[in-house]
């Protein structure tokens, strides 16, 4: 988990959602591209409570997948525990579910990212 916290380099990045009016950081999402396959990398991503189900997940993994495919990464490896329905509609919201297993109390996908729209 250390290498979440060291992030804006070596194919570590984050975004973050912050409360205009409060200044307080109320959602995060992070990668960190894979040692062994420099197209795929690990993500992450929390909401605080009061802000879930009004749009934040969506924009943070939304932006942090458009980061990622810019950076040549083409696929996202997430662990989702079982039941959080949520996280599993916001990976879909990126790409497609191209392999599931369950391991360590968890699902474990892999995520092809959809390509980035061309710009005009």
């Amino acid at each position: 988990m250390d290498s979440f916290a060291d992030v804006g380099s070596r194919g570590r990045e984050a975004v973050a959602a912050v409360d205009l009016v409060t200044g307080a950081v109320v959602g995060t999402a992070r990668f960190v591209r894979d040692d062994d396959d420099p197209l795929s990398a690990e993500v992450a991503f929390e909401v605080v409570d009061d802000c879930q189900r009004h749009g934040v997940g969506r924009r943070l993994v939304t932006e942090l997948s458009a980061l990622a495919r810019r950076e040549g990464i083409e696929r996202f490896r997430a662990a989702v525990v079982p039941g959080n329905e949520s996280a599993f509609a916001l990976l879909h919201r990126v790409g497609r579910v191209v392999k599931s297993s369950f391991a360590d109390g968890a699902h474990q996908l892999v995520i092809e990212l959809d390509p980035l729209p061309r710009s005009a």
